[in-house]
This record gives C-alpha cells, structure tokens and sequence, in this order.
C-alpha cells in the first residue's frame, strides 16, 4: 500500500508540492512561449508566432486542458500521480508536436522547452528518487530518440545539459532526504523519551503502591506455612509468584528511577562469574551450558548490582530461547578504548520485524513476558555511557554485544 493514503501528514505535504508545481508549470509555460516566440523574433525582426508545421495554440490547450483532472485527482486522495501525470503528457505532446513540425523536411532538429529544465530542478520538492530518475531517464531518451528519427547531432548539447542539470538535482534530492531523515530520526527520538518520561511516572507511582502490600503479603504468607507445616503443597507456589511479581515491581522501580548508580573499578570477570553462579543450576536442569571466555584484565566502571541484573536479564533471555537445551557463551575483548561483551545463544532467533521493536516499552516477544527485562538491560547500559545491539538468525540464534567504556 502507498505510504501516502496511511499518512495524513505526507498526503498533506504532497498536495501543497503538488499546488506549487502546478502553479510554477504554468506560470513558466506562458511568459517563456510569448518570449520566446513573440519577444525575441520582434526584436530580431524574424518570423513571429508558433511553427506552422506544428499543433500551434494546441500544445497550450492541451497543457491547461490537464488542470482540472489534476485537480479531480488531488481531491480524489492520488496527489502522487499528479506529477507523473503531468510529466508523461508533456513528453508525449511535445515529441507529438516535434514530430510534425521536422518530419519530412529539411529543417534541422533544434528543439526544447525551458519547462524540461523546470520538471528535473522541482524534482527534489517530491522527494522521490522515482520520480528524479522516471524524468531525467524519460527526458534524456526522448532526445536521443529525435536524434536518431531526424538524424541530428545537435541532440547532444540537451543530453549534455540533462546529465549537468540532473547532478545539481540529485545533489538537491539528496539533501533534502538526509535533512527529512535526520528531522524523522529526532522526532522519534523525542517521542521515544516522552513515552518513557510517562512510563517512568507511572512505573514508580504504581511500583511505590504495590510495594507496600506485597511485602505485607509474602509475610503473612510465609507466617501461614510455618503454621500450617503439613500442607506445603501451595505455599512454595504462592512465594514464588509474589517473588515474581516483586521483580516485576523492582523492574517498574529501575524504569522510573534517575540514574542513582554508584560506579566503582569493578573486574568483569567477578560479575560474570556471580551471575553464573546464580543462574547455573537453573541452567543444568534445563540441560544448558554457560560459557564464558572472559579476560581477567577487563574492568568496567559500573554499577555492580545494575551490571549483574544486565547479565542475569540477558542470560536468562538466551536460556529461554533454548528449550531444548544449548549452549550460552559470553565473551569479551578491548575495542578502541571500549569492553566488547557479547552473550550467544543457540535459540530459534528472532524475526527481523520483531527485532527491531525489541527494547520498546513493554513489548516482548514472550508469552508470558512483560517486555521490562530488556527495557530495563537497555536503561542500565545507557546510563553507564554504553551502547546495546542485538543481532539474531532464524534457526541460529541471537548475539546481543554491549559496548562498555574500559576503566584504565
């Protein structure tokens, strides 16, 4: 589907390029023909008037005769195809009135409109690379084709001044597209750190109000099964729900907090080898192995719980990937001044369309998931000053590699 009939805002933009071309075509179209065909002939005391031997004041009919269906198009929603609309008969009208002004005599070729320079110029107004390269393709055949019907070389300077003008257009088009995207890109930015502003608001607000309970909860629960010995069939299953639901609240916590991390010189290797600890014999029962090849010279300046729930997210998400058991190896390595680390599963991967949402406000790709563990990972590393990438292969798995700055 034309991106332009989801987007209001783009159909908008298009009419209004739309409306100066048209009103550009036609203010050029006139004052050029009268000059050049009235004006200039005066003065040089030659011929005056439109070539006999062509369609004459009908080229300008039929030029004006397209307005309103330019106009029943726009109101129509394909403001789009106005433009080609306009390119495709001016090009045929003009090699049609060519065609009959220098065939059969023995007039040379010499032939061109100021409007062809007009419809290549205006191009970067559209923003189309389809719509540059349809015209300057479109217009560059048309003359070699008069030079090859009428067998004139003079086609040549046009070709030449096509290429020369086309350059200038592209450079032009170029320009705008990179300055569109970069204005896209801080819009998206911005909308991203207002949607977390509201979501870290909200996080702490309902985490504050859901702390108090729980904690109240998993008490009375834990009072419960020391009474109640002889029933713990339940119980464990009731403490670890609460657990879950406490780390699901201390997530929401991180979201909404400023950076409060208190960074020290702390080894790589240390945390890794904690986390492994922690994770491993969840690991083993699901038949998983952890391997990690870290070097013992690598130290970060971190925050050594907030580094230690970012390996323990990640890692879990690798295991997760993997039901069938595998393998998850962490490695690392010193890269211009920066800690490489990357955690590699051997899972199913993740679809292309999937991994780019990754990291998004409570999207995830789990069932049962709540999409905070990765958005958390993701806070924690920026507010360290490190950079996150995921990279995944359906069937593969999936590398995750965090850029940290090295502490010397």
């Amino acid at each position: 589907m034309d991106p332009l009939k989801k987007n209001s805002a783009l159909i908008y933009e298009e009419v209004k390029a739309v409306k100066y071309f048209l009103w550009i075509f036609y203010l050029i179209l006139l004052p050029y023909d009268f000059t050049y065909y009235y004006l200039i002939p005066y003065f040089n005391r030659t011929d005056l008037g439109l070539p006999e031997q062509g369609i004459g004041f009908f080229f300008h009919i039929f030029l004006f005769a397209l307005l309103p269906l330019a106009i029943y198009m726009v109101k129509k929603g394909n403001p789009q195809k106005v433009k080609y609309f306009y390119f495709f008969a001016f090009i045929l009208i003009d090699f049609f009135n060519n065609f009959l002004i220098y065939w059969g005599t023995d007039h040379e070729f010499k032939s061109g409109h100021v409007l062809e320079v007009y419809f290549i110029l205006f191009s970067p107004i559209f923003v189309s690379n389809r719509f540059f390269w349809t015209m300057t393709i479109g217009f560059f055949v048309k003359y070699m084709l008069m030079g090859v019907i009428f067998q004139s070389p003079k086609v040549l300077i046009p070709m030449t001044l096509i290429i020369f003008i086309a350059a200038i257009a592209w450079i032009l088009l170029t320009r705008f597209q990179s300055y569109v995207k970069a204005i896209t890109s801080i819009h998206e930015d911005m909308r991203q750190k207002e949607k977390l502003a509201v979501i870290g608001q909200m996080a702490t607000a309902i985490a504050h109000e859901i702390k108090n309970p729980l904690s109240s909860l998993k008490g009375f629960t834990q009072l419960q099964q020391e009474k109640d010995k002889d029933d713990d069939q339940y119980y464990p299953i009731m403490l670890n729900e609460i657990d879950r639901i406490n780390g699901i609240v201390n997530d929401l916590l991180i979201l909404g907090k400023p950076n409060t991390a208190v960074k020290m010189p702390k080894k790589l290797v240390d945390i890794i080898r904690y986390v492994i600890s922690v994770i491993d014999p969840h690991a083993q029962r699901k038949d998983i192995q952890i391997k990690y090849d870290v070097d013992d010279s690598t130290v970060l300046l971190c925050d050594e719980n907030q580094m230690k729930q970012v390996f323990i997210n990640l890692i879990k998400n690798a295991m997760e990937s993997m039901p069938n058991g595998g393998t998850v190896t962490i490695q690392s390595e010193i890269e211009d001044g920066r800690a490489l680390i990357s955690v590699k599963d051997e899972g199913c991967g993740i679809p292309p369309e999937k991994l780019a949402k990754l990291g998004e406000p409570f999207y995830t790709t789990k069932q049962n998931g709540n999409g905070l563990g990765l958005m958390v990972t993701k806070k924690i590393i920026e507010e360290h000053e490190g950079t996150f990438n995921i990279k995944s292969e359906i069937g593969k798995g999936t590398i995750v590699t965090i850029s940290a700055p090295f502490f010397k």
